[in-house]
């Protein structure tokens, strides 16, 4: 995108430079002159969507949070890409070290195609530094063809993948529940996130627990799961972003998605749904700047 920009931007000045009487005519029409302005802040905001980094904070209160984690931090990071923000992702990586996060979620879609895998080896051998890392795969990733080498590259990097699985986290003494969930790219024979969940839920009826996984359409399908946190991706805040709208285009090429980005309540949970970090496929974001999102839980 920023090669494509410059191209632009060059076409443009030597069309000026070499075109005297497309000078005379800017001066002769105004609305000329403002084309091109448009044009130009257009651009702009197209580098400033694909490279400016933001971070999204959420303060969340559940009232069954165990004291310990009053205070918890969990940086997300979705929908990389194979996006780069800086060499080996230096800039994403301070940015994340910044917040002081205690624990780092990936969810999904990282690599397009097994030539992404270095990208991310480099970004989880250096987020590992900070915080314990946790993945749970994405739609791309089992597309890629590359899903075992995937698997193994977070593990070899010092991350934790989650395939159907819970792992407690404990602070001081206290416990909670960090789940995480498969992509329905995966195996057909894989088990269910609500059937998971009630599993887990049957054996740790009082348990906090947290979701983490790629999709943001657990409200519509899963409406009253037995969990207290959800973190997902998958809609890339709709990839282009109005004013005072939202969203603009659903993952499933739907017009003004429901779930696009930000906070959600349904039943027991809250669902956070990140708007990633990389482009989507063919549409470039505009008006969405790559997000880092940062929960920090808090008893009530």
């Amino acid at each position: 995108m920023c090669k494509f920009i410059i191209f632009l931007a060059s076409v443009g000045k030597i069309w000026y430079d070499t075109n005297p009487k497309g000078r005379d005519d800017t001066k002769k029409h105004p609305l000329i002159r403002l084309l091109l302005v448009f044009l130009a802040i257009c651009l702009l905001l197209l580098w400033d969507s694909s490279h400016r980094l933001v971070t999204t904070d959420y303060d969340i209160r559940f009232s069954n949070l165990p004291e310990a984690f009053d205070g918890f931090t969990v940086v997300q990071l979705s929908d990389l890409h194979g996006a780069q923000y800086g060499t080996d992702n230096s800039r994403l990586v301070s940015r994340v070290a910044a917040l002081q996060p205690d624990l780092i979620a990936l969810t999904g879609d990282y690599i397009e195609s097994p030539d992404q895998l270095d990208v991310t080896a480099a970004l989880i051998r250096q987020l590992s530094d900070i915080a314990p890392v946790t993945f749970t795969s994405g739609n791309h990733d089992w597309a890629s063809g590359a899903i075992k080498d995937l698997k193994q590259t977070v593990t070899d990097c010092g991350g934790t993948y989650l395939s159907n699985e819970a792992i407690p986290l404990t602070r001081a003494g206290e416990t909670i529940l960090l789940v995480g969930v498969e992509d329905p790219n995966s195996r057909a024979d894989m088990i269910r996130p609500d059937a998971l969940l009630q599993q887990l839920s049957a054996e740790h009826p009082d348990q906090f627990v947290i979701l983490q996984a790629h999709r943001n359409d657990f409200i519509t399908k899963y409406p009253a799961l037995p969990c207290d946190l959800i973190l997902t991706g998958h809609g890339h805040g709709g990839v282009i972003r109005l004013p005072f709208i939202g969203g603009l285009i659903g993952t499933e090429r739907s017009l003004f998605p429901r779930y696009d980005a930000g906070l959600f309540q349904s039943g027991r949970y809250t669902m956070v749904v990140s708007r990633g970090l990389g482009d989507a496929p063919l549409l470039p974001r505009f008006l969405n700047n790559p997000e880092i999102v940062s929960v920090t839980l808090h008893k009530k």
